[in-house]
């Protein structure tokens, strides 16, 4: 039996958020997203899709359609899709770089082998449909906006949040945190992203501070420059609070580097970094193996990809911790009740007959 990729096409997507969403690094508005749709021969389609992000991955919108376009689609078009570690391979060796237009095809091909095989992609992954729990991300704002914020969001059923730090001085950020913290009491965790905001004194300075009064936090998030791998390492055996990488870890080889320095406690795992489904799977293997829990992760991403996501750590028992709550910030994706359902914290995959 032969079955061949047909065509590969894309569009633009666009999602307004409820509010802009402000980190360290830049501000949105809106889920802006290059949906991809494979088609095979004998008819069966898959849907994909991928957030760009020029300030971390390097990408945006109009490099990754043109990549899509231009590059990827003429390698693939009429190659074997039963043949699936050689189209895998192809896909990733086609072109250096371009995680995101890599992600949004490789998770259209799961889609497509998931629809092939009559499965759901959380079933192809080897687990049966479940859900997770997300944390939601407060933004950078005012002390009063984030604390407001954070009690909104416990009242709505969120039991972790994510506080997005590393604009303001340290002792500000400090501050910000406790008042957050006092807010909604101890049984909310807490987890802290810097967005390489910080050094490693201020990281040490305010992890001191927390542990004193005995705050409820899960972890710091890239506090430091993500090349900085002995900082990280020395922050990893000195913080009393656990570190998880981000930025620093982009790819598998980076995942080596990172583990074998002992650079951190948590790896973040998103698959706008890792150009998809594959080499997500190859660093929770590599992190499961080492004694690493890891977190999956996402850009300000639509349903297609935050499903595939969802079913990755579904299906991954290694995943302690999820931060999916782009589908929360949208007005609503369109798309949303073809994969997911969702209510309070919880993120539910759909089953078949739903």
């Amino acid at each position: 039996m032969t079955l061949l990729i047909k065509d590969i096409s894309c569009t633009i997507k666009t999602v307004p958020l409820k509010r802009p969403f402000i980190t360290a690094l830049h501000e949105v508005d809106s889920i802006q997203a290059v949906q991809v749709k494979v088609l095979l021969s004998d008819g069966t389609i898959g849907i994909g899709a991928a957030t760009p992000n020029e300030k971390v991955t390097g990408d945006n919108l109009q490099t990754t359609q043109e990549v899509i376009s231009s590059v990827i689609r003429p390698a693939l078009i009429n190659e074997d899709f039963l043949n699936w570690n050689q189209l895998i391979f192809k896909l990733k060796k086609c072109i250096v770089h371009n995680p995101a237009a890599k992600a949004a095809v490789e998770i259209a091909l799961y889609q497509a082998k998931a629809n092939e095989n009559k499965q759901s992609l959380v079933n192809l992954l080897g687990a049966d449909p479940g859900k997770v729990s997300t944390d939601y991300t407060i933004s950078i704002g005012s002390d009063e906006q984030m604390v407001s914020e954070a009690q909104n969001l416990v009242k709505q059923g969120f039991t972790s949040l994510k506080i997005k730090l590393g604009t303001h001085s340290i002792y500000e950020d400090i501050n910000t945190v406790e008042k957050i913290a006092q807010a909604v009491g101890p049984n909310v965790s807490l987890r802290i992203d810097c967005n390489q905001g910080w050094n490693k004194k201020q990281t040490l300075l305010a992890s001191s501070k927390w542990s004193e009064k005995q705050l409820n936090i899960d972890f710091i998030e890239q506090p430091i420059k993500k090349d900085l791998i002995w900082d990280l390492a020395y922050l990893t055996q000195h913080s009393l609070i656990p570190i998880m990488v981000d930025e620093s870890v982009e790819s598998f080889e980076d995942a080596i580097k990172i583990i074998n320095a002992h650079a951190c406690d948590y790896i973040n795992i998103k698959l706008m970094k890792t150009g998809g489904l594959s080499d997500a799977v190859k660093i929770n293997d590599l992190a499961h193996a080492c004694g690493i829990k890891t977190m999956v992760g996402c850009m300000i991403e639509p349903v297609e990809s935050i499903a595939a996501a969802v079913a990755f750590a579904v299906a991954n028992k290694n995943v302690a911790f999820v931060d999916l709550d782009s589908i929360f910030m949208a007005v609503k994706d369109p798309d949303l009740d073809k994969y997911l359902k969702i209510s309070g914290n919880q993120i539910s995959l759909k089953q078949e007959n739903e």
